[in-house]
């Protein structure tokens, strides 16, 4: 069903506050979590609410934690998010990591003891719209083998960059073949998976959502996905004070405490000498588009455009039926 963006905003508010969440807490929260379903990303929607609620009643989650720097120089920190919501301390990082970038040229801020961030691209669209050059990592609990293995002990470790360019370019992909989100996503709807994505706990090839659950999915690209989720586990978890492989909790199993890391970039390009940078860049992805495509191909697009462009304009979101009574629900609307 289509849902009014601002109402769909209002009832997770909402749900939030049932379980004790303040308002502000909230409402950003309920932001990053429709913003993604406005770009069509419904496994980092809605879908995760009652994720996060059962989180909340795990006591995995403090409404009242401090958000604190507990260690920097220069333009790089580190924060300990208080085990508040993971979009509230990603946030916070964000705006540090462009504060330090203002003085530094660069901010670098890692965080750890922090929940589920959502959807990473939203932090980098955050980013980019105020000229910045953004990146984000993050690490995920044990979901993926190493290229050649069959036992999950990497995250799908998201990466995401954003340009402060028109047209948009908002990279936010996983390190793995199919992102968790997506087959839990697949799961709920009773949809299958594409071939060559996943093992189930056999280690033998499987199209089924649940089986891939129990058992691993697998990287992207075999030894370019598996090296690039590596790196992001040690700089995502090991950098920033957080914990890495098999030590990944709370993450998808919201009963356990969350101890995955984040890592925020913003570069100022004036700061590199780059002050046409934003027009530079903006001209050469429009010769990309412009470009000649293969017969099979109506046009070229760049990573992000056409979802961040969704969600810009974007007035109502698509919300499954189930998941909308569940959520009302949540927030004691029914």
């Amino acid at each position: 069903m289509d849902v009014d963006r601002q109402r769909a905003i209002d009832v997770a508010t909402d749900a939030f506050r049932e379980h004790g969440i303040s308002e502000p807490d909230a409402r950003q929260t309920a932001e990053v979590l429709v913003s993604a379903d406005a770009r069509g990303k419904h496994s980092h929607g809605l879908l995760r609410l009652p994720r996060f609620v059962r989180g909340i009643e795990h006591g995995n989650v403090d409404p009242s934690g401090t958000i604190e720097v507990v260690a920097g120089r220069g333009g790089a920190a580190t924060i300990n998010g208080g085990s508040r919501l993971g979009p509230v301390v990603a946030s916070e990082a964000t705006a540090a990591a462009m504060d330090r970038a203002d003085e530094f040229g660069v901010g670098a801020v890692g965080v750890h003891e922090s929940n589920h961030l959502g959807m990473l691209g939203y932090y980098t669209d955050q980013l980019q719209r105020e000229g910045y050059v953004g990146v984000a990592i993050t690490n995920t609990e044990p979901a993926m083998p190493p290229h050649g293995g069959a036992e999950p002990i990497l995250g799908t470790n998201p990466i995401a960059i954003g340009l402060p360019t028109e047209p948009v370019f908002n990279l936010d992909m996983s390190t793995s073949a199919i992102a968790r989100g997506t087959v839990l996503h697949r799961k709920e709807t009773g949809e299958t998976l594409p071939e060559g994505v996943a093992l189930d706990g056999d280690g033998a090839p499987t199209t089924d959502p649940e089986a891939a659950l129990d058992g691993t999915i697998l990287p992207f690209g075999g030894p370019k996905g598996s090296g690039l989720a590596i790196a992001v586990e040690v700089l995502a978890g090991g950098l920033v004070g957080a914990a890495m492989g098999e030590d990944v909790t709370g993450t998808y199993h919201t009963s356990e405490p969350c101890t995955k890391g984040d890592l925020f970039l913003a570069i100022d390009p004036a700061a590199m000498g780059a002050h046409d940078f934003g027009e530079r860049a903006s001209a050469f992805l429009t010769d990309l588009l412009a470009s000649e495509t293969a017969s099979n191909v109506e046009e070229t697009r760049l990573p992000g455009q056409r979802s961040v462009e969704r969600d810009r304009s974007a007035t109502t979101v698509r919300v499954d039926d189930d998941l909308w009574a569940d959520v009302r629900d949540l927030a004691g609307r029914n």
